[in-house]
């Protein structure tokens, strides 16, 4: 299996929605897929929807940033006419506006549901509140999409799990100079989990990571990516055109989410929110700068990483308070670092390749 074997988004709804399924739209970042799969709703994850920018400039403030932008644009431009429901995890200020927004100022195709997950530091009550959260929102999806069957949480538990196990294993196997994929590979594949039911992703990931195997190990220098997507996609290809190793991330949309310990067996509300509760530190989750940082060193030490570039995208004010901190506490402890802010969908241009490739000189 490679990327271009994976169904497009727009196929794979089509095909979903052609045999009676339910979809809920999700904006970024967190929120408790296996309680959508546990009604068999198609979780429709929207991050960076490759729209023009037109109806929403006239909704939001200049300084929001690309991936609320792009998301009211597909929402504004029909492209959540068919879902069942639209989802806002509590993730920022400006997501929560979003919410808001659409919910008591436009007319939403879909009724607007909102997941508040707690935030760092943790206190006592954290668990006992997620766990009323998730029954709060199982609720809500029942009485939008209908009861769950008996025992389908289980089984989306079980999904998870192996899905967890695959993630982990790629990521193991990358660090490990054993994948043979480049970064733009890399990422693809790992974003199919964004759109795909897991009975239908789960076998072509296995199948990636079968063929994924490593004949000769890469010689450029091995980075570690820190932000919130993998991309822009020419970001990625740069990256791979200069022969820079992404060894590790540290991106909300991907390892701060993907390899977090998958929910133990018992009730699947407390495994769930003990998984939720044992995530990597995030910015949009209040974690500790000093948290961060030891993360992020951890991460580095681990793969080899021998620098850190920040992907950030503009405008993301839980990335960008936390940046300074983190980018002297990488260089006290002998990790150089390289910021570039982005815009999604937008190329990053010739600039940056040279900053990249001055960076990975540096490096090697």
């Amino acid at each position: 299996m490679s990327p271009s074997q994976l169904p497009t988004r727009s196929e794979y709804l089509k095909t979903w929605r052609g045999g009676g399924g339910k979809v809920c739209a999700v904006f970024p970042a967190q929120y408790p897929k296996e309680l959508l799969w546990a009604h068999e709703v198609l979780p429709m994850e929207v991050w960076d929807p490759p729209q023009e920018p037109a109806r929403a400039t006239g909704h939001l403030q200049p300084y929001i940033c690309s991936v609320v932008r792009q998301g009211l644009e597909l929402l504004l431009a029909g492209g959540m006419d068919e879902v069942g429901a639209i989802l806002f995890p509590h993730t920022c200020d400006s997501l929560q506006n979003l919410a808001s927004l659409v919910a008591d100022y436009l007319e939403p195709p879909a009724p607007s549901l909102f997941f508040y997950n707690p935030k760092a530091p943790f206190a006592a009550a954290a668990q006992s509140f997620y766990v009323a959260r998730l029954q709060a929102l199982d609720e809500e999806l029942s009485l939008i999409f209908g009861p769950a069957p008996e025992g389908a949480l289980e089984e989306a538990l079980e999904w998870s799990r192996r899905l967890a196990g695959l993630y982990a294993r790629a990521y193991a196997r990358r660090a490990a100079g054993e994948l043979k994929a480049g970064a733009a590979e890399f990422y693809a594949v790992l974003r199919g989990g964004e759109y795909l039911h897991p009975r239908d992703y789960v076998p072509l990931l296995e199948a990636w990571l079968e063929r994924a195997s490593a004949t000769e190990q890469g010689r450029g220098a091995a980075l570690l990516m820190s932000g919130v997507l993998p991309g822009p996609p020419d970001l990625l290809e740069t990256l791979d055109d200069l022969g820079l190793r992404v060894m590790h991330d540290d991106l909300i949309s991907m390892s701060r989410r993907l390899l977090y310990p998958p929910p133990e067996a018992g009730d699947p509300y407390e495994a769930l929110a003990r998984s939720f509760l044992a995530m990597p530190p995030c910015s949009t989750r209040g974690s500790s700068l000093a948290e961060r940082l030891a993360w992020l060193k951890k991460l580095a030490r681990e793969s080899g990483a021998q620098g850190v570039v920040f992907s950030v995208v503009k405008f993301c004010e839980p990335e960008l308070f936390d940046l300074p901190e983190l980018r002297r506490g990488l260089k006290q402890a002998g990790l150089p670092s390289l910021v570039l802010e982005v815009d999604v969908n937008q190329e990053v241009g010739g600039q940056a390749a040279t900053r990249l490739e001055a960076f990975g000189e540096m490096l090697s």
